[in-house]
């Protein structure tokens, strides 16, 4: 693993708790720390997916591998819970140290720095030629064509929430219009791009799309 990489993985000391660096660590201890009574593996996998789902993918290999290190850290403790008939499972609660780290990281200011150029398209496009024209413009559509679903995704999303009377939440209704306004300005971006490309081969731009719909 490299420098940055290990890094990644690394605690801190804040206070009289120790704090992972790691904003998946702390998703995943902020779900322990909602069940007093504990939860198991596929609990959390459940709840990190219909919490996080549309923005967020966490397989079940990176969901163990945070939980052996929030237990190494003594951040959450974990104990073998017996079933009849069926393998045992672990039952994972909160440690007064993992709740102490919790309370610390929640009241840090962000560190997110917005990254542009990371993406794969915008690689892509600062080593294509004019020479690819063609292939340029169906990297785009091909795009383009991805962040619809996804945005379609998002719309149906809060469909589901508000028909099961979740619809309230500020703050899940507050994250999927973030969500939102990130896709549609992706998309508008690559509008730009498109009609860019078009006018530098000569050819006319594409005809106008129809407005999509903003978000409530």
């Amino acid at each position: 693993m490299s420098g940055s990489g290990a890094d990644r993985w690394s605690t801190l000391q804040l206070g009289s708790a120790p704090m992972v660096t790691d904003v998946v660590q702390y998703a995943v201890l902020g779900l322990i720390s909602a069940r007093t009574d504990g939860a198991h593996g596929y609990q959390l996998k459940i709840e990190f997916d219909a919490l996080y789902g549309e923005f967020w993918s966490l397989n079940y290999g990176q969901l163990y591998r945070t939980l052996d290190r929030l237990e190494r850290a003594g951040l959450i403790g974990g104990t073998e819970q017996f079933q009849s008939g069926r393998p045992s499972r672990k039952v994972y609660r909160i440690t007064a140290s993992g709740r102490q780290s919790l309370d610390d990281w929640l009241l840090l200011p962000p560190t997110y720095e917005p990254r542009p150029l990371r993406d794969e398209l915008s690689v892509k496009l600062l080593f294509l030629t004019d020479a690819k024209h063609n292939e340029t413009l169906a990297l785009i559509r091909s795009q383009r064509a991805i962040y619809l679903q996804h945005l379609a995704r998002l719309t149906k999303r809060r469909s589901v929430l508000e028909e099961a009377g979740q619809g309230d939440s500020f703050v899940t209704r507050l994250l999927l219009v973030q969500a939102d306004m990130r896709v549609r300005a992706d998309l508008a971006w690559l509008d730009l791009v498109e009609q860019e490309l078009l006018q530098r081969s000569g050819k006319p731009s594409s005809t106008s799309r129809p407005a999509l719909s903003r978000p409530r």
